[in-house]
């Protein structure tokens, strides 16, 4: 457990000194983009669902009709 913990501890300054060298403007700019990410992989993951969704209605639709 040690070295898990001492990896963590490092990595913990690693990110606070990354964060003090960062810009106010540049820090917004990173939250921006994580904001936008994390939006546009919803929007994705519902259009897969939706897909998904209509592809079993033709299927449906193929089976009940006898083609």
């Amino acid at each position: 457990m040690r070295i898990r913990q001492s990896a963590r501890a490092l990595g913990r300054l690693g990110g606070l000194a990354r964060a003090r060298n960062l810009t106010r403007n540049r820090r917004k700019e990173i939250a921006s983009l994580g904001g936008r990410a994390k939006a546009l992989s919803r929007v994705a993951a519902r259009r897969v669902r939706d897909n998904f969704s209509f592809l079993e209605a033709v299927e449906r639709l193929r089976r009940s009709h006898g083609g």
